[in-house]
């Protein structure tokens, strides 16, 4: 099995962005959020890293980040995967 996001760096407590949604305005808003702990910083440049990102839950285990390219990802939806 190959390896998904060879080109990945960590990232410690990193500051992501969380869309937040207001219905009533029909309108969304972004909040910034220090997340606690080691993560991963990754570009997906594959057909199957983009379908493997888009399959998993947003503001859960996968972020955008405050600043720069690249998607903030947690390291639990890496296990197992080589």
């Amino acid at each position: 099995m190959n390896r998904l996001f060879k080109n990945k760096t960590v990232e410690v407590n990193p500051t992501v962005l969380i869309r937040q949604d207001h219905p009533s305005k029909n309108d969304f808003t972004f909040s910034k959020k220090k997340l606690v702990g080691v993560f991963f910083r990754v570009a997906p440049s594959t057909a199957r890293e983009v379908l493997f990102i888009q399959g998993l839950p947003k503001n859960s285990v996968v972020y955008t980040p405050d600043e720069g390219d690249g998607l903030i990802i947690s390291p639990s939806c890496l296990k197992g995967m080589g």
